[in-house]
């Protein structure tokens, strides 16, 4: 997939037209595992500097992760970047504490050593994982924590089997969704695009200098938490 294919696929899923149903599409299209994954993230952020962390969440869309942070200490500082102004619209509806950034996860418009974590969630197919490694890593402090979460093609033959067929079914209710065609048509065809994801990732952070780089695999194999800190 070239560099710029990402950025196609996230401007076409992701609209003024479907901002305001992303929260419960999200919530019903993963069967309420979404909710189950960040808390994943969350969990891992959660060290004894959380209380006053400063976290940057990329691809942080209407900020449900986001909130999630923010929620677990009144101290943190939370700032949400996303491609989508609309979608960042809807965070700050839902905390005036998030610092909304309009913008890329490949060029980060941050000072370098400014936060203790870097976390995202459904990122990793869209963008060039090296450069955003590289900027993770530029703008955690030391012993600073990254996470990536994603959705994963699962190896598991009945896993598979479902997925496909769960995939044919969100492509026929396209058209019942306002503003998700895109997004339910093709889908699945980024995820098989992006299967590598997960060793890719693992890879840069290695060679980035990133230590401590640990893979877990959740819901049969659809998707991956990806943590690392940063020497």
């Amino acid at each position: 997939m070239r560099i710029h294919d990402g950025y196609t696929y996230a401007h076409n899923f992701f609209t003024a037209k479907n901002a305001a149903t992303y929260d419960s599409v999200v919530r019903y299209a993963t069967f309420g595992q979404d909710r189950i994954w960040k808390n994943q993230i969350a969990k891992i952020v959660d060290s004894g500097n959380f209380i006053r962390a400063n976290i940057l969440d990329l691809a942080a869309g209407t900020g449900i992760l986001s909130s999630m942070l923010e929620g677990r200490s009144s101290k943190a500082v939370i700032h949400s970047l996303d491609l989508t102004l609309d979608y960042l619209n809807l965070a700050k509806e839902k905390s005036q504490r998030l610092y909304l950034v309009n913008s890329t996860a490949e060029l980060l418009p941050f000072r370098t050593e400014t936060f203790d974590s870097v976390v995202s969630s459904y990122l990793a197919k869209y963008v060039d994982i090296q450069k955003v490694v590289q900027e993770c890593w530029r703008v955690l402090k030391h012993t600073g924590i990254v996470v990536f979460h994603d959705f994963t093609y699962p190896t598991n033959f009945v896993a598979e089997k479902f997925w496909k067929f769960y995939f044919s079914l969100l492509k026929l209710s396209s058209k019942i969704f306002h503003g998700w065609g895109p997004t339910f048509q093709r889908l699945d065809e980024l995820i098989r695009k992006t299967h590598y994801w997960p060793g890719d990732i693992m890879e840069c952070l290695k060679m980035s200098g990133f230590v401590e780089v640990v893979c877990k695999y959740y819901t049969f194999g659809t998707s991956a938490i990806i943590s690392a800190k940063k020497t």
